[in-house]
């Protein structure tokens, strides 16, 4: 058997020959066990809010949270159901909106000095992802939203989008890889943050975890001037990522 095709075998059993405690399930450290564990969060909690992320790529992640999200989705019927009334009664929260962040076109120009992160590395297109979360359900409307272009020009100038009009934010998914990617991602999210938003760094830990690089930099820094906002560590998870989860000293929103 060649690659391709071992590859191809691996894939369908994990999306059709296991059972779903198998294919997401707290136990798989990967990008999807990280995604179940923050929507496992958000729903024990009944968090209000959306899903937000920075630095889609060809949207496997994107397409993924959706996917764990339907599977929440399924449980949260079945407690509708359920013979306790307490269960049926619930006001559970199922209004959820998708928002994408990326140029869409590769890593805009950096001063990071990393072969990996060079510009034009990770090249994709909005049409080619647009067309991958059609094709899963992510229909874009005023529920699934991708925004195209540099994180820095997204509250200001043309590309100005309008925050306010967004939801809060239940999980925050910074994939973007540089510090000054990850300084703008933040400064967008910032006042859809609340009280128990789940923030994933997909790269806390690249540049040998060096606080004075990348993500981890950006979060410092970040901390440093917003001390109304607190994060604790909740788990790691692939190689170098790390999930936080937010406090604030003020009201939730």
């Amino acid at each position: 058997m060649n690659l391709e095709k071992a590859k191809a075998l691996i894939d369908w059993c994990l999306k059709k020959g296991f059972p779903t405690y198998i294919t997401h399930a707290l136990n798989r450290n990967d990008i999807v066990g990280a995604l179940y564990r923050a929507w496992g969060h958000v729903v024990t909690n009944n968090l209000k809010g959306g899903y937000y992320e920075f630095g889609t790529y060809h949207g496997r992640s994107l397409i993924a949270s959706y996917e764990v999200w339907k599977e929440y989705v399924g449980w949260v019927d079945a407690e509708k159901r359920s013979p306790e009334q307490w269960r049926r009664e619930q006001n559970w929260n199922l209004d959820r909106c998708f928002y994408a962040f990326d140029t869409f076109s590769g890593m805009p120009e950096n001063s990071e000095g990393n072969n990996m992160f060079a510009e034009g590395t990770y090249q994709s297109t909005l049409e080619t992802v647009s067309a991958k979360c059609k094709k899963a359900g992510l229909v874009q409307g005023s529920n699934v939203q991708l925004f195209q272009g540099a994180f820095d020009k997204f509250l200001q100038g043309p590309q100005s989008i309008d925050i306010e009009n967004l939801q809060p934010a239940a999980i925050i998914n910074i994939d973007c890889d540089l510090y000054a990617s990850a300084v703008a991602a933040l400064k967008i999210v910032k006042p859809k943050m609340q009280q128990g938003t789940i923030i994933m760094f997909d790269d806390y830990n690249c540049f040998n975890a060096s606080n004075e690089e990348g993500e981890r930099r950006a979060l410092i820094e970040f901390l440093a001037t917003n001390t109304h906002i607190e994060v604790e560590k909740v788990y790691s998870y692939a190689f170098v990522g790390q999930a936080f989860v937010v406090h604030r000293k003020e009201k939730s929103l």
